[in-house]
């Protein structure tokens, strides 16, 4: 089943306006800066990206995998560190946005440690 290039070039436009930007990749790498590159830059131009592709990312965008798989919550949550994979993602969103006195603050908290 082969769609139109017009159709193909409309669900990766959708694709580069609806995924979420990651503040602490550089934008020269980032999945829209990607996904714009593979665009075509005219109308007859037939997009450089194929079909599977497409339904794959767009299944990721969806979280599809995780609904059809969810992880169990002993997974998310080891007994060794319930918090870890929390205190990972809100440093992930902490990341970007720490001054260089909150960036020195931070790696000296993490050579000395006291318990």
């Amino acid at each position: 089943m082969s769609r139109s290039p017009q159709t193909i070039s409309t669900r990766l436009a959708h694709l580069v306006k609806s995924w979420p930007t990651d503040t602490v990749r550089p934008a020269s790498v980032s999945v829209q800066t990607y996904l714009q590159s593979r665009m075509p830059k005219s109308e007859s131009e037939t997009p450089q990206i194929s079909q599977s592709s497409i339904n794959a990312l767009t299944s990721l965008l969806n979280n599809q995998y995780s609904k059809q798989y969810p992880l169990p919550q002993i997974l998310r949550r080891p007994a060794s560190n319930p918090s870890h994979y929390d205190d990972v993602v809100r440093e992930f969103e902490e990341a970007p946005n720490r001054n260089w006195l909150g960036r020195i603050q931070k790696r000296l908290g993490g050579m000395l440690r006291f318990k």
